[in-house]
C-alpha cells in the first residue's frame, strides 16, 4: 500500500508561509487537502506531528493547522520531539524515529510537508537508506504555499495540476521564465544524486 507521510503540518508553520490576504489560512488548508484527496487516492494517510511536552508518544495536536481536517482511517503519529524542544533547544526529530512510527508495510512511501530542505529531506534520504521506495512530493511542502497563488496573490486550486507530472513540468517552465537557464541548472544540481527527490 502506498503511503503519504506529512510531516508537522501545525499552524506556527502555516502562519509564516500564508499570504497576509487569508487571515483564517483555512483556504490553505481546504486547497491543500483537496490536492492530497486527488493525487493520492486508496493511500494511507500519516499526519506526523510534534510531541506533547510532557509525553514524547502523544501527538500534541493542539498545534494542528487550522481547517486540517484529520479523517477517521488517517493516521497521526509524534515525532517524539516537542515544539518547544525543536524551536529551544534545536532539538530535531530522529528520521528513523519519524519513519519507524508508520505504520507497515510501506510499499511506497511519499513525504510532504515542512520544510522542505530540511525535515523533509532527511526523512526521506533516511526511507531510501532502508530500502524503501520514496520520494518527496514538492507541492505538499512549503513550496505549496507559493505555487497555489493566483495573480492577485490569493490561494486558488487551480493553480497546482492534479497531476504531479504535470506539477513538475510547470515547475521547470517556471525556472525558465524567472530565471533562465541558470536557474534551472542550479535547480537540477542541489537534487542530483538524490533518487527520492523530482528531476525538474
Amino acid at each position: 500500500m502506498e503511503t503519504l507521510l506529512i510531516l508537522y503540518p501545525i499552524q506556527p508553520y502555516a502562519e509564516v508561509l500564508m499570504f497576509r490576504q487569508d487571515h483564517s489560512g483555512t483556504k490553505y488548508a481546504e486547497i491543500y487537502q483537496r490536492l492530497i484527496a486527488n493525487r493520492y487516492q486508496n493511500t494511507r494517510l500519516i499526519w506526523m506531528m510534534f510531541s506533547e511536552k510532557e509525553s514524547p508518544r502523544n501527538p500534541d495536536l493542539s498545534q494542528l493547522w487550522r481547517g486540517i481536517s484529520v479523517g477517521e482511517n488517517d493516521v497521526i503519529g509524534a515525532c517524539g520531539v516537542s515544539f518547544e524542544e525543536h524551536c529551544g533547544q534545536k532539538k530535531y526529530p530522529d528520521p528513523k524515529t519519524v519513519i519507524e512510527a508508520c505504520p507497515k508495510p510501506i510499499e511506497k512511501l511519499v513525504i510532504g510537508g515542512f520544510h522542505f530542505w530540511d525535515c523533509v529531506e532527511k526523512a526521506a534520504q533516511y526511507a531510501h537508506g532502508q530500502g524503501i521506495d520514496v520520494l518527496v512530493d514538492d507541492d505538499l511542502t512549503e513550496f505549496f504555499f507559493y505555487k497555489v497563488r493566483d495573480r492577485e496573490g490569493m490561494p486558488s486550486s487551480d493553480c497546482i495540476p492534479v497531476s504531479r507530472k504535470e506539477s513538475i513540468l510547470k515547475d521547470r517552465k517556471n525556472f525558465l521564465r524567472s530565471g533562465g537557464r541558470d536557474t534551472l541548472m542550479r535547480v537540477r544540481a542541489a537534487r542530483k544524486g538524490k533518487p527520492w527527490l523530482a528531476h525538474i
